[in-house]
């Protein structure tokens, strides 16, 4: 999320924004009964509650903001926490089928990754970036995930293999995801996720 914001002009306004609370709290303690060191300690904690205001806000509040301001979903990008139900269409040497799993999706203002339980494997995130498309504003999420494959009695153990997704939000809503997919092992196909509950 916070890839899809100017990063310049936020830390900018954070920076602006200490500075003003430390400077106005320092002009309203500091008179001739209050030191300058007494007024510099009572500045910074009052900094310091910004501090912790701020880091409430990017890590839990956010969610509350966009359940208040439902355009934040459009306007930046859809809250996709949650969990989601899993079709997966294979192709994989010359076979093919689909695949169910379920998809974890854990998001706060700085990152968002998934977690996927398949029927045969289980995928991590190595990278997930959240877009919005120029022309539409439409949401798209780049995902990078490593695959480690169950071994079960009977099989073949195979070793991890990494894969690399484009998945768009549908045009109707937050509650569709699905793309394709490839991965080092040379399997291709497409991803639907429906969400199941948050």
């Amino acid at each position: 999320m916070i890839g899809l914001l100017p990063i310049g002009r936020i830390i900018t306004l954070v920076a602006v924004a200490y500075s003003v609370v430390t400077g106005l709290i320092l002009w309203a303690v500091y008179d001739n009964q209050t030191g300058f060191s007494t007024a510099i300690s009572i500045a910074s904690g009052g900094s310091a509650a910004l501090h912790l205001l701020l880091l409430g806000l990017f890590h839990f509040g956010w969610q509350w903001l966009w359940e208040k301001f439902p355009a934040l979903n459009k306007w930046l990008f859809p809250n996709l926490n949650g969990t989601w139900t899993m079709v997966i269409h294979w192709e994989w040497e010359g076979k093919s089928g689909t695949s169910y799993a379920k998809a974890i999706l854990k998001q706060d203002f700085l990152k968002i990754g998934m977690d996927v339980d398949a029927e045969d494997s289980d995928s991590e995130t190595l990278l997930a970036k959240p877009k919005r498309d120029p022309e539409t504003g439409r949401g798209v999420l780049y995902y990078v995930f490593l695959t480690t494959p169950k071994h079960k009695s009977g099989s073949v153990p195979q070793a991890p293999y990494k894969g690399a997704a484009i998945l768009k939000l549908s045009l109707e809503g937050g509650e569709l995801l699905q793309g394709n997919y490839f991965t080092s092992r040379k399997t291709v196909g497409h991803y639907e996720l429906t969400r199941a509950f948050t």
